[in-house]
């Protein structure tokens, strides 16, 4: 039976959430479904339909995401992508992924941007790692801040009483970090109804508060050595000014009844082990991909961030779905010009490297050394290596 592939009806997204649930492993209670569907309208999401089944699907979810510099740009997130297990390996995924790359592409997105669950299939539609995501592990018992603040200006607020406050730091905080995200007042109203399937085996949330700053956390009981213990989890981190970081921490680091505090927000470049008197006690448990980013409109994503030293190269980005281009870049900490050019190219790699570069989070020298891209000679690369890094490591700080 022909596979169609077409925008959801309204009457479809319950079926849709239901036929994903499955495909991961859980199920939705009814009363459930329509709260969870805040963050989605029906004509973003595109699903696969074997006759009057659904058998794949992928939502599109629009953000304004910042930039190495402040700017920001209009992408699109894909949510929820997946194929009924009775339907695997059919090229349902593929075609569904293929499209979006072109649709969006037409409607003038920036990027593509998603969590992968998987890191083996993405790279073939021209998706790259663009951020870290560090989980960490800090011993509250043995912690202890160096220079603890007289004054630390932090009120613990009740989920009710954040609702008016989280959303005006968050933009801020956003604005401030590479691959930072919008949240529309929908996607705030999901966060905030804390239902039990968004905190599985752990308390509602608790939310620390500065005027720069806040982290939001939740309860989690393990079995410890001597008996059960409080683990602090950390759900939401937008610290904007060193001063509230200090404070925040200095008010988790004080909470005597918890044994650890666990984290996949603190971001690499984090300062927090320099807060200590002892910087073992933050422990790096992993590294992993974060945010993969699908370049579409090249000269719109290059053109608009800044690089930390002066540029100009010609680099050819190999696109097997939008086909292969050689741009003009030029630009330094003050601002950038990308354009279409028939120079002969400086750079070359595929898409999806570029992906991982866009951000300024990833190297390019060992991009250079693993031979998935290729520069004129060493010396530009060095220089490109320091240009496209930023002065903040990007963060995928809004899960959708």
């Amino acid at each position: 039976m022909t596979v169609e592939l077409r925008y959801a009806r309204p009457d479809e997204l319950a079926p849709f959430l239901q036929s994903e649930a499955a495909s991961f492993g859980f199920q939705w209670g009814e009363d459930e479904i329509p709260d969870a569907l805040l963050g989605l309208d029906s004509n973003t999401v595109l699903v696969a339909v074997e006759g009057d089944q659904l058998v794949g699907s992928s939502a599109e979810v629009p953000f304004d995401m910042t930039l190495p510099g402040g700017a920001l740009v209009g992408v699109t997130g894909l949510s929820w992508v997946g194929v009924e297990i009775t339907h695997r390996r059919q090229g349902i995924a593929r075609q569904l992924m293929e499209q979006q790359v072109h649709r969006c592409a037409e409607r003038g997105s920036t990027a593509l941007i998603l969590c992968a669950s998987q890191g083996d299939i993405y790279g073939r539609y021209g998706y790259g790692a663009a951020t870290l995501e560090r989980k960490t592990s800090v011993d509250r018992r043995a912690a202890r801040i160096a220079h603890p603040l007289d004054d630390h200006g932090v009120r613990r607020l009740t989920t009710e009483q954040a609702r008016d406050v989280l959303p005006a730091i968050h933009d801020r905080w956003r604005r401030s970090v590479p691959g930072g995200l919008d949240r529309n007042a929908r996607r705030w109203t999901l966060r905030f109804l804390d239902h039990g399937w968004q905190r599985p085996g752990m308390s509602a949330l608790f939310h620390l508060v500065h005027a720069d700053g806040y982290v939001s956390y939740r309860v989690r009981h393990v079995e410890g050595p001597t008996g059960a213990e409080n683990v602090c989890v950390i759900i939401d981190y937008a610290p904007i000014t060193a001063e509230a970081h200090a404070a925040l921490w200095q008010v988790l680091l004080g909470m005597d009844l918890f044994a650890q505090i666990d984290s996949i927000w603190v971001p690499v470049d984090d300062p927090l082990q320099h807060l200590l008197t002892d910087e073992r006690q933050v422990t790096t448990r992993a590294l992993i991909d974060g945010m993969w980013l699908r370049p579409l409109d090249i000269p719109a994503l290059l053109g608009a961030r800044r690089y930390a030293v002066e540029i100009d190269v010609a680099v050819r980005v190999r696109d097997r779905l939008l086909g292969d281009a050689t741009y003009r870049l030029t630009g330094g900490p003050h601002g950038a010009s990308c354009v279409a050019t028939g120079d002969s190219p400086d750079l070359e790699l595929d898409v999806a490297d570029l992906g991982s570069l866009s951000l300024g989070g990833r190297r390019l020298t060992p991009l250079v050394r693993a031979g998935r891209v290729r520069c004129a000679d060493d010396r530009l690369a060095g220089r490109l290596d320091r240009a496209l890094l930023g002065d903040v490591a990007p963060q995928f700080g809004t899960p959708f």
